[in-house]
């Protein structure tokens, strides 16, 4: 049997619910407060770790980046098969060639200390030397590029035409510069017919002679010539600052010997410093800035830096840091240094590793 509530008991449960105080209410508002601001304080903090953290992180990539490209071409600088640029001169018959002395050629670098750095090169008046970062380093590298190209068969003479065979014949072009070269002897001349699928012509309508150093045999190896020049330049972009964002550039030798326009590789290099390993009489190697640097043909290591930033600002200050990198301090804008960088909240790493040069003793 369900017995009825009391009159009393519903009479204590009225006085139970008649609502909160003021004081009440006030605390549970500034628990509540005090909860959300933490959650937003935490989500804010997490917030910023991933910026931080995602700009660390394409800064190292696009260091990893520009370091795998230059090294893969400055560790073959000189290479011309397995003619050893020590005792194998490259023997230069094409017209216009893009070098006269290989040797000498193969590895240059220049300080960029003004607009004029390149006079009496082949990069006087070309985009690379308007647009090089002033305070930054320019390094240009020659060397032979391995082709899909094998030789059919011994040539009868030094002046028969090159019967050929492989998948990379047909990148080839007239007038197009190849390199050709077994153990004894390398040869640097221009494709004077239009080449079909197996035969070329070095006629002297395009070369200086339509001789060759040797008649060469089925062991030669035909390789392209390839000249490229790496330099910090502005990409003509700014971050949200205004402040400009540079990249890091290169421009190549086509086959037929001219400049492409030049190409941007890796955004976020503001500063590239490099210095030579030269190899010394005491078979000791002394790293030195280009301009400083006895010969060239005695460098055997390149010591590469870099100083890369990422173009979101996720600095919580601006800065003011100093960067050292081989042969330069890289210091803040009002740091009275040399070379500077801006005085923005973008995050900043330097990065330095060492290339040694396979084809140099």
């Amino acid at each position: 049997m369900i017995k009825a509530p009391d009159v009393r008991d519903i009479a204590r449960m009225g006085k139970a619910q008649l609502g909160l105080s003021l004081v009440e209410l006030m605390v549970a508002l500034a628990l509540s407060t005090t909860l959300i601001f933490g959650v937003f304080t935490v989500y804010l903090d997490s917030s910023r770790t991933s910026q931080v953290s995602n700009a660390l992180a394409r800064t190292q990539e696009a260091a990893r980046i520009a370091t795998d490209i230059m090294a893969r071409d400055m560790r073959m600088v000189g290479f011309q098969g397995c003619a050893d640029p020590d005792d194998v001169t490259l023997n230069v018959i094409a017209d216009n060639p893009p070098t006269d002395d290989f040797f000498e050629t193969t590895l240059r670098g220049w300080e960029v200390t003004d607009g004029t750095w390149a006079n009496g090169t082949e990069f006087d008046g070309t985009a690379v030397e308007s647009n090089a970062k002033v305070g930054s380093d320019v390094i240009s590298v020659q060397r032979g590029e391995t082709m899909g190209i094998e030789l059919v068969g011994n040539m009868k003479a030094d002046n028969a035409n090159v019967q050929l065979k492989g998948d990379d014949v047909e990148r080839f072009a007239q007038n197009d510069i190849v390199m050709i070269s077994n153990c004894e002897a390398a040869d640097l001349f221009r494709i004077s017919s239009q080449p079909s699928s197996d035969t070329w012509a070095h006629g002297n309508n395009v070369n200086s002679t339509n001789r060759l150093g040797r008649a060469y045999t089925e062991d030669a190896r035909i390789m392209r010539f390839s000249s490229s020049v790496y330099f910090v330049a502005d990409t003509g972009r700014d971050d949200v600052q205004g402040n400009d964002i540079f990249a890091l550039h290169r421009q190549i030798n086509q086959l037929d010997g001219t400049l492409l326009p030049p190409e941007e590789i890796v955004e976020g290099v503001e500063n590239l410093q490099i210095e030579y390993g030269e190899l010394l009489a005491t078979n000791n190697v002394r790293y030195r800035p280009a301009d400083q640097v006895g010969s060239m043909s005695s460098v055997v290591a390149l010591r590469i830096g870099m100083l890369v930033s990422h173009s979101d600002q996720v600095r919580d200050d601006n800065d003011t840091a100093d960067y050292a990198l081989p042969g330069e301090t890289i210091t803040g804008a009002s740091g009275g240094g040399t070379v500077t960088h801006p005085e923005d909240r973008r995050l900043r790493r330097t990065f330095v590793s060492t290339v040694m040069l396979r084809n140099r003793d």
